[in-house]
């Protein structure tokens, strides 16, 4: 068992403020660290709303000049992943991650991650997984003290996430127990690639369909309904 776990983040990730908030805010509690590369941050700082906190301040205000991992070369490394990705995947080797947290897991080749020994994993389906109910509940009252304009509450937050975060949202239901607010999303065709658990952050034999080996996805099934 891997006590403590590392996790890349994605530029897709940080460039949506709630879905980093979330993960960054719940990390110390739900038992994982993060990190991200320049080159994650420049490509999620092109893509960010104009008025939305950029990640280099998160990162240099925030988060206490937090440094960015180092750049790895990519060249003629980890040919079956999406050109536009293989960067991503060399920083998050480089960086000694466990986990690289995605928007794009099918970008993401099955060999290469394996040559890696990184797990690819949607937003949501990591934190389904990984974040405790204490952790939960600190991230969604961190974000509803941000939100002035207009003011909300942590039980409309919740209910919101179902919409993009729907197992996250089943998961942490049972504190609240509120309707979903309906997504107009589906959920992804492929949520995880990559052969390390989760919840307990070993690595298996084989492809782990939802993230977690059989061990751990027997205590899941009992605690976590499915959105």
């Amino acid at each position: 068992m891997v006590e403590h776990l590392r996790v890349f983040l994605d530029a897709n990730v940080l460039a949506a403020p709630v879905t980093r908030t979330l993960l960054l805010a719940a990390a110390r509690l739900s038992g994982y660290s993060f990190i991200w590369s320049q080159h994650a941050e420049d490509e999620a700082s092109r893509h960010m709303r104009p008025a939305a906190t950029s990640v280099a301040t998160l990162r240099t205000v925030y988060l206490d000049q937090m440094p960015v991992s180092p750049s790895a070369d990519v060249a003629g490394r980890f040919l079956a992943t999406q050109r536009s990705d293989r960067q991503i995947l060399a920083d998050a080797k480089e960086a000694g991650t466990h986990f690289l947290v995605t928007n794009n897991v099918n970008d993401f080749a099955v060999t290469d991650l394996r040559q890696t020994r990184i797990s690819a994993v949607t937003p949501d389906l990591f934190m389904s997984q990984r974040m405790t109910t204490t952790a939960y509940e600190y991230a969604l009252n961190l974000i509803a003290c941000s939100q002035k304009h207009p003011p909300t509450t942590v039980e409309v937050l919740h209910r919101k996430l179902a919409q993009n975060h729907p197992r996250l949202f089943a998961a942490q239901n049972q504190v609240y127990n509120l309707d979903p607010i309906a997504s107009p999303h589906h959920l992804p065709e492929v949520e995880f690639r990559g052969t390390r658990c989760i919840q307990c952050g070993t690595l298996n034999s084989s492809e782990l369909p939802l993230g977690l080996d059989p061990k751990c996805a027997g205590g899941a099934a009992a605690r976590s309904p499915e959105p």
